[in-house]
């Protein structure tokens, strides 16, 4: 493709895989921007208000040292109110790899500044963000998904630790059902993926897998989430504590909920390969924390509300028992508010 055929990449916040995306892209110079969502103060006049976002964006300056030697310094990034330099509505590829409970707000701030031939790509832990673009973007394709490439923070440094694995698919509008069965999901034929688009998130996302059905990989990721997060966080522990034969019965119940609450929207999943699956992933990660144990550990918001409280929602708006994740829902909130 000549230069002026690639579509942007546009990437909302400096999380780490939002800045791993930034390196990849701009590694094979591709043309990528990153948004910020902080405001400057109130109280400041205009030109204040411009000189004070800069030095915001100034002072998030990121570094990122790619698993494979190099070290890329990443541009600053633009206010996400500002968009761009000429202010003009994004096109291309806009990759949302951010905290769940922020995608709502990140999804309604976006509103009338997507040009039409954008593409939206969801990409957090959780779940319940497809629900709010489809009704925010009706009229655009939606890819979402779910990665397990890595790195980690340290002050202004980021250190790529693995390529991981990302499974994505085309989310694109309800064909039939109620609102809140998600297995009707299916893309029309005039939204279907622009095939460039297609091509630079494989060149952008290291081992990318598309699924027709990305319901099921989607579901299979929040049973491993109900489990390892709110259990790492409560008992204070490392994700391989888990393998503990005495906390088998607890994992059981929470992934038969998930299996359940699953089925209530035309995902099939297996009871016993999920549990296979949940105890594989405790294993390969067994030295790591993950990330709710890290957001309660610093008194941080977590995603307990997109992982565990989306099981409940769901089960209560069906009628299926959600005990498990009821119970680890209360108790990290509860944790959370007493932090505040």
């Amino acid at each position: 493709m000549a230069d002026k055929m690639i579509p942007t990449i546009h990437i909302i916040g400096q999380g780490v895989i939002g800045s791993l995306l930034a390196t990849s892209a701009l590694l094979q110079q591709l043309p990528v921007q990153q948004y910020i969502r902080t405001k400057p103060a109130k109280h400041l006049n205009h030109t204040k208000q411009l000189n004070h976002t800069k030095q915001l964006l100034h002072s998030d300056n990121l570094s990122v040292q790619w698993l494979s030697g190099q070290t890329v310094e990443l541009p600053e990034p633009y206010f996400l109110d500002i968009l761009s330099p000429s202010n003009e509505q994004l096109s291309g590829l806009v990759i949302i790899p951010v905290k769940a409970y922020q995608v709502a707000n990140i999804l309604a701030q976006l509103q009338g500044k997507l040009a039409p031939d954008a593409t939206l790509v969801l990409l957090h832990n959780g779940m319940g963000s497809i629900e709010v673009a489809l009704r925010l973007f009706p009229n655009h394709t939606i890819i979402a998904g779910t990665t397990t490439l890595a790195g980690f923070k340290h002050h202004s440094i980021i250190k790529h630790t693995a390529w991981g694995q990302t499974q994505l698919g085309v989310v694109s509008e309800h064909k039939q059902g109620p609102e809140n069965n998600l297995s009707k999901l299916a893309p029309p034929s005039n939204l279907a993926p622009k095939p460039e688009h297609i091509s630079l998130i494989n060149l952008v996302i290291p081992e990318v897998t598309w699924h027709d059905d990305i319901l099921t990989p989607l579901f299979t990721k929040l049973a491993v989430n109900c489990v390892i997060n709110p259990l790492t966080a409560l008992h204070d522990v490392r994700n391989g504590k888990l393998s503990s034969p005495r906390l088998f019965g607890l994992i059981t119940k929470i992934v038969t909920e998930v299996v359940a609450v699953a089925l209530t929207q035309e995902v099939l999943l297996d009871n016993v390969a999920l549990f296979e699956k949940v105890i594989t992933v405790i294993h390969d990660t067994k030295d790591n924390y993950s990330s709710m144990h890290q957001d309660i550990k610093l008194g941080r918001k977590s995603e307990i509300e997109q992982i565990n409280g989306y099981v409940v929602a769901l089960g209560i708006a069906n009628g299926v028992d959600v005990s498990q994740n009821k119970s680890l829902l209360q108790q990290i909130l509860a944790i959370e508010k007493a932090a505040y």
